[in-house]
């Protein structure tokens, strides 16, 4: 019986502890801090963009948000996007360094050398002294062909950043300036790998490395940029080049039709199209780029030329005859578009006087003597009369 009692007395202590663990972890549950959702890159400039839209509706620091909302642009490649809310808050504040530094920067992307050469001239004199503003000043100045500053400016940035991609890009332009195109291209391929978002360091290694004739490679770091890059027309045109090279002028064809796709208005690119359409007999490819070239140069002589000579070997001559004479127009005298007027006026006097065609001439209705069933006799010389000689009045001779 004892133990009966000793086991109900401590039943009641057990429930109790239960029922005390229990209302301690839910107390722990309610006051656990859950775990932080974390962000992608992406995700968190997009939250970013719209905390600093909201701030700008609202007119709280303007020139500010206006500076912080453009450089996420500038991260993000929306170039044009970041020169507007720069612009806006170089309108606001107008003596701002980093502001000038920043839309320098942005016209450098949008190929702007002057404006960009102008913007860090005036960071410099509102006293800014960032390597970030000597790498931008060297880059503008080796693009205007003033190498010497440049130099200086690239040495200037290098101490203060030895490790900067961008300043190896310019480094390796100033490389390839000066002739030295192997450390260049090993410059230019430390800047990708430092700064993959640097896209003309691609560029300037695969026409380097095409021009050293080493189209492997060069096609190697094409693929490279075209999968960091699949909409800059660029890329596709030198991918078209590369294949030229190696004698693959089909698959050069679809790259410069990709490169035109993406900029209709691509004028290298639609010259290529025309050449090496031509060259495959796709002469109605090389007319529709020959046509859009016409558009941009309405006044050359040349793309005229080139459409004549295209619609002639398709076999429409009274559109080659017009382009041909518009030519002449252009430049009296030019011998090609002469040349190409010769030959369309002698291929069809050749097809007025063609070969006879048998079936074709019993269709008209007229006949041809069969001259296996003529009878021709043989025409003989007429017989010659004889005449006796008098002996007796020959005449001797002595």
């Amino acid at each position: 019986m004892s133990k009966i009692f000793e086991r109900i007395s401590i039943l009641p202590c057990i429930i109790l502890a239960v029922v005390i663990q229990s209302c301690q972890s839910d107390a722990r549950n309610s006051t656990r801090i859950p775990p932080v959702v974390k962000k992608t890159h992406a995700q968190w400039q997009s939250d970013a963009l719209l905390s600093l839209t909201e701030l700008i509706n609202r007119g709280i620091d303007t020139d500010q948000n206006y500076f912080k909302r453009a450089r996420i642009y500038f991260e993000r490649e929306q170039y044009s996007d970041a020169l507007e809310d720069i612009n806006e808050s170089i309108y606001e504040q107008e003596n701002v360094s980093e502001y000038f530094l920043l839309r320098g920067k942005v016209n450098r992307e949008l190929g702007q050398i002057d404006k960009a050469l102008e913007d860090a001239q005036r960071a410099e004199a509102l006293q800014q002294s960032s390597p970030e503003l000597y790498v931008l000043l060297a880059d503008v100045l080796q693009a205007k062909g003033r190498f010497r500053e440049a130099i200086n400016y690239l040495n200037q940035a290098m101490k203060m950043a030895p490790y900067d991609g961008s300043a190896y890009y310019v480094k390796g332009m100033l490389q390839a300036r000066q002739g030295d195109s192997l450390a260049s291209v090993s410059s230019f391929k430390y800047a990708m790998n430092v700064n993959p978002k640097l896209l003309r360091a691609y560029e300037q290694s695969i026409i380097i490395l095409r021009k050293l004739k080493n189209p492997a490679e060069a096609l190697t770091i094409n693929e490279k940029a075209i999968q960091r890059f699949p909409n800059v027309p660029s890329l596709y045109f030198e991918r078209g080049e590369i294949f030229n090279v190696l004698a693959k002028p089909d698959t050069a064809l679809i790259n410069y039709q990709k490169a035109v796709a993406l900029k209709p208005a691509y004028e290298d690119a639609l010259m290529r199209i025309a050449t090496v359409g031509t060259q495959l007999k796709e002469y109605y490819k090389a007319i529709r780029a020959l046509e859009a070239l016409l558009k941009i140069k309405p006044k050359s002589k040349d793309i005229n030329n080139m459409l004549g000579y295209a619609y002639e070997k398709a076999g429409d001559y009274t559109k080659a005859v017009d382009y041909y004479t518009t030519a002449l127009v252009l430049s009296p005298g030019d011998q090609s578009a002469r040349n190409g007027l010769y030959r369309i006026r002698r291929d069809e006097d050749a097809s007025i006087y063609s070969t006879y065609d048998p079936d074709a001439s019993a269709s008209s209705g007229y006949k041809l003597l069969d001259t296996s069933r003529v009878k021709i006799n043989v025409i003989r010389p007429r017989g010659t009369t004889n005449i006796r000689v008098d002996s007796s009045r020959k005449a001797k001779i002595e």
